[in-house]
């Protein structure tokens, strides 16, 4: 099984190792077939996982049979409780609930998801029955390593911001306190994010800045996911960031987007200082089974993440992808919010609910950045010359290299059901 090993100090003593997964999804549709196989989808990156002393998964859907699915823009995802089978196939000791899903079914798939995991053994953070309960980190110990784990998502559907159960609600000066009481408490402090633009494989520079403040706020480490598409990393001021990872596992969700299919592994590697190294396995998600990559593809696919970290780095170039991608989505976007009309009965469901999308583009700090960026561009008259880097972002999205392989065959597959 190949991996890349990113290393930017030498390890003062014994090292630990904490595997994170991108996000799982089965749908309720492939519960079945997820329950009776995850040994055999999980087969060939379990010794990946093995190898850590704390293994954590990105459970992006409610745990429930019950039929109270919540309004909202979007899908409802859900799975049945036997789908822990997943969990326990890759012997994982925590999920990670801080997502735009785990609310989907509100209260009881909220009630339902924490007790299903609590009943199996696994450790859960970032949701909870209270914003308090939500926001609670999850500590545990990797070898002799005291570890502080803090779960939290952009404010989309399910956060338990009013008051009530749901996902951790993202406030960064919350997330920067708590980093600052758990490092003088003598722990390290793992931040795990769930937030960027779906199918952007940049961070925006907002994540980017998010990012690195948690990090010059004392964080060891910092991991984001949620973008459906794998994002580069870097290390900074000595933290790695995980960018995103991709999909772990979410299939049967027809989409001829390559990079739906891509994914790497991320496991962090800690000593007493603090974050030492990061290895990354490489993968396809793929609905008969989650697949490393080897030969030329390792190399490819290494050479495209190379391509993906570089512009990290780069302030201005970075800005100049951003304004990309608003000139491709933005004006889309806005066009669906002003077309969209006022409810003719502000208590009737289906009429309120169609405006709920409207929320969604307001709350979420991601639709936020795409809507003020893409309102600034044009204030500028600036899109048309924002165009320039949308070629970048095309190729990032449809990379030649995977033409030919397996996934190419998946996003057929997803075109023709679509």
């Amino acid at each position: 099984m190949n991996s890349r090993i990113i290393r930017w100090r030498r390890n003062a003593g014994n090292e630990a190792r904490v595997v994170i997964s991108g996000d799982f999804c089965p749908r309720e549709e492939n519960c079945a077939d997820v329950t009776a196989r995850a040994g055999e989808i999980t087969a060939k990156v379990k010794p990946f996982f093995d190898a850590a002393e704390f293994r954590i998964v990105q459970w992006e859907c409610a745990v429930t049979k019950q039929d109270t699915p919540i309004d909202k823009s979007g899908p409802n995802h859900r799975c049945y409780p036997e789908c822990v089978a997943f969990a326990e196939a890759l012997g994982t000791d925590a999920v990670l609930l801080a997502n735009n899903h785990i609310g989907d079914y509100g209260d009881p798939g909220v009630k339902d998801t924490l007790d299903t995991f609590r009943t199996a053994g696994i450790r859960t953070a970032g949701a909870g029955m209270t914003p308090e309960e939500a926001a609670k980190p999850l500590y545990f110990k990797a070898g002799n390593i005291e570890i502080a784990l803090l779960d939290a998502c952009e404010c989309e559907f399910g956060t338990a911001w009013n008051g009530g159960p749901g996902s951790n609600a993202m406030d960064p000066f919350r997330l920067a306190e708590q980093i600052k009481a758990e490092k003088a408490a003598g722990k390290h402090v793992i931040v795990t994010l769930h937030g960027g633009h779906e199918h952007f494989p940049f961070p925006s520079p907002r994540m980017r800045s998010l990012c690195r403040f948690l990090a010059d706020s004392g964080a060891d480490a910092v991991y984001n996911c949620h973008t459906h598409c794998i994002l580069g990393c870097e290390v900074w001021h000595g933290v790695p960031i995980v960018y995103s990872p991709g999909n772990f596992y979410f299939p049967n969700r027809p989409t001829s987007i390559p990079t739906w299919y891509l994914e790497y592994v991320p496991k962090f590697y800690f000593d007493a200082e603090g974050a030492c190294a990061l290895e990354l396995l490489p993968c396809f998600n793929l609905k008969q089974e989650i697949r490393p990559l080897e030969g030329s593809l390792f190399d490819a696919f290494f050479k495209y993440f190379d391509e993906l970290s570089a512009p990290i780095a780069d302030e201005a170039l970075l800005g100049k992808i951003f304004d990309s991608w608003c000139a491709m989505n933005g004006v889309s976007m806005l066009n669906g919010l002003f077309n969209r009309p006022k409810p003719a009965s502000l208590t009737d469901r289906e009429e309120v609910k169609k405006n709920l999308g409207l929320r969604n583009l307001f709350t979420c700090q991601a639709h936020n950045d795409l809507l003020r960026n893409t309102l600034f561009l044009m204030e500028r008259y600036a899109l048309e010359a924002a165009e320039a880097e949308i070629p970048r972002i095309r190729a990032a999205r449809d990379p030649e290299w995977l033409k030919g392989t397996a996934v190419e065959e998946a996003v057929k597959a997803a075109a023709a059901a679509q």
